[in-house]
């Protein structure tokens, strides 16, 4: 069952009092023009700082992470929930590394640095395409792509006038993509403010960043409504960058105000970057070939485990999985989702609401067994005519462990059936941040340009060919956000894009391609053994982020074949080895 948790500590931090809220606006405000003139050799450096200190209180951010979430870090039940703490807050180290990149490509060359290689595609975009490196061993054997519009070009980000951008963080998650996005690639200085929820893990943050705080570059606030609100209207913040749900945004662009009247202005008028939340599609689709027992099982795992990631806490976080109703393999592709759902850990729901949200589920789903943690509703009926109203499961983010199946009537080929799902997305399922295909690599390479052909209409954010959407997140050099065109009145899954690192101009959206069976899906910890296997894997890849050495990534390889014996075939350990330490290219 899912169960909720606050904890309450006292190392929690105070609200900020007003008058100090107010000073912190001021004295950031006040070093604008100065981080905007400061070398890129000079800021590079701060950041170095900041990622020293991050190594050394790197276990009490994780020990934070568990805190705000409720987990016991002591205890072997919660083995899995530490892991995946510790693979969340070592995202900290890939956007210091990432805006270190940034900073030094600029300090040295005068510009960004960019992909292996450029493709116009024949709607008029174009995609720019980056491989795996030594330097980006993390990203296994997946190959991703930004895709734009107009003209291919790469601006520098220290041409930016100075400003200040204040931040409503988000509560979910420790990722710093906020706050070093708008140093390094909008030139800005910053005033955070905590999500209650987070502020334990943004105490450490801050802490963390002191090189930057000291020195007036970004201030912390924390506190509720008011304190964000001190923020959005002050004079001396130009802009503001925010992460949550369209709700929240509503209420602080519209206030009590009726958007839906057209002769309404909004009560905020400056900028807003938001990054809100979607009704993400997960995507499988029917191969040319039978899919092996193995793969049947592996990809129901991957599923599972990447819906459960941060306990359904985050926005990219798959809600309704896409089938063929004609796929010979549709039974036996639920049956094992079934499975994993019975043989699954514990989970904790923590961000507040959430619990409330899970039990409305469960009644749409006709009180479904509490002893599941996801709940899960195959074959979702729906509406006969196109006039009827959508199911609520398809036109609202649930943000908790729920998963809907729609099954569509369609040919079970991909030419047939991915074009059709794409569309039926798009229309039906609210909001435009991430989707993700599972294609098996036989049928891909069959129908690549069919396959292009779909990507080339799709308006996602980011799109994930068995790669999880959300670890884009991971890549600094990726952008992150909503497809572009959202309006204020319909903000959807949200304003502007977070990363795109590399700088490109009239950025759409980015492309993630893995193989079938890759480093990057998500696992399941089924009994406690796995479960400290996770954690123990966990920390060897945050250890990996934090100091790049081959020995790290060999004492990582160590754990991969541990976890692999208990999962897999003697041919999936040497292939997940081999993908690890060879970084072999996706086909």
């Amino acid at each position: 069952m899912c169960t909720s948790g606050s904890p309450s500590s006292p190392l929690q931090a105070a609200e900020t009092p007003v008058r100090e809220v107010q000073a912190a606006i001021e004295r950031v405000a006040g070093k604008a023009a100065e981080w905007a003139a400061l070398p890129a050799t000079e800021k590079s450096s701060l950041l170095k700082q900041c990622l020293l200190r991050l190594r050394s209180r790197s276990d009490e951010l994780v020990l934070a992470a568990c805190m705000a979430r409720g987990y016991d870090p002591c205890s072997s039940e919660h083995a899995h929930l530490v892991a995946d703490a510790v693979l969340l807050t070592s995202t900290v180290s890939l956007w210091l590394k990432g805006g270190i990149d940034l900073l030094e490509s600029l300090a040295s060359t005068g510009h960004p640095s960019g992909g292996d290689h450029v493709a116009t595609r024949p709607d008029g975009s174009w995609r720019v395409c980056f491989k795996p490196t030594h330097k980006k061993w993390f990203m296994g054997s997946c190959i991703t792509e930004i895709v734009g519009r107009g003209e291919i070009r790469q601006y520098n980000p220290l041409d930016a006038s100075p400003s200040v951008i204040g931040v409503l963080g988000a509560g979910n998650t420790e990722i710093l993509n906020d706050i070093i996005d708008p140093l390094c690639r909008q030139n800005s200085v910053v005033v955070y403010k905590s999500n209650p929820v987070m502020e334990l893990s943004n105490r450490v943050k801050e802490i963390i960043l002191e090189p930057l705080t000291q020195r007036g570059y970004v201030a912390f606030v924390y506190g509720g409504v008011e304190v964000g609100k001190m923020i959005v209207e002050s004079d001396s913040v130009d802009r503001i960058i925010m992460t949550g749900s369209h709700e929240t945004y509503d209420k602080i662009i519209w206030g009590d105000r009726d958007k839906s009247d057209h002769s309404t202005k909004p009560v905020v008028t400056k900028p807003v970057q938001a990054e809100l939340g979607s009704v993400n599609p997960y995507i499988v689709v029917p191969g040319d070939f039978a899919w092996t027992e193995a793969d049947i099982e592996a990809q129901a795992e991957a599923l599972v485990a990447y819906k459960l990631a941060n306990n359904s806490h985050i926005c990219a976080a798959p809600q309704v999985l896409v089938t063929c109703r004609r796929w010979p393999l549709r039974r036996a592709f639920l049956d094992a989702v079934r499975r994993k759902i019975a043989a699954m850990p514990r989970i904790k729901c923590f961000y507040p609401g959430t619990s409330e949200r899970y039990k409305l589920h469960q009644l749409v789903m006709g009180g479904t067994s509490a002893s599941a943690s996801l709940l899960f509703k195959e074959d979702l009926q729906l509406p006969t005519f196109a006039d009827s109203p959508v199911p609520d499961a398809l036109r609202e983010e649930a943000f908790c462990p729920v998963l809907y199946e729609v099954s569509l009537d369609l040919t079970p080929d991909l030419p047939s059936f991915l074009p059709a799902a794409v569309d039926f997305c798009q229309a039906k399922c609210w909001g435009n941040l991430s989707c993700m295909l599972v294609i098996d690599d036989a049928t891909r390479e069959n129908h690549q340009e069919s396959l292009d052909s779909v990507l080339d209409s799709m308006r996602y954010g980011t799109i994930g060919i068995n790669c999880p959407p959300s670890i884009a997140n991971g890549f600094p050099h990726l952008p992150w956000g909503g497809f572009p065109g959202n309006s204020e009145r319909d903000v959807q899954s949200g304003i502007g894009m977070l990363g795109n690192f590399c700088c490109y101009g009239g950025v759409e959206k980015s492309i993630m391609y893995g193989r079938f069976r890759n480093l990057l899906s998500f696992k399941l910890a089924q009994d406690r053994k796995e479960a400290q296997l996770a954690r123990l894997r966990a920390e060897k890849i945050a250890g990996a982020f934090e100091k790049t050495s081959w020995w790290r990534i060999l004492q990582l390889a160590f754990v991969e074949l541990q976890s692999a014996k208990r999962h897999h075939t003697k041919r999936i350990i040497a292939t997940r080895t081999s993908d690890r330490l060879c970084r072999r290219p996706a086909m």
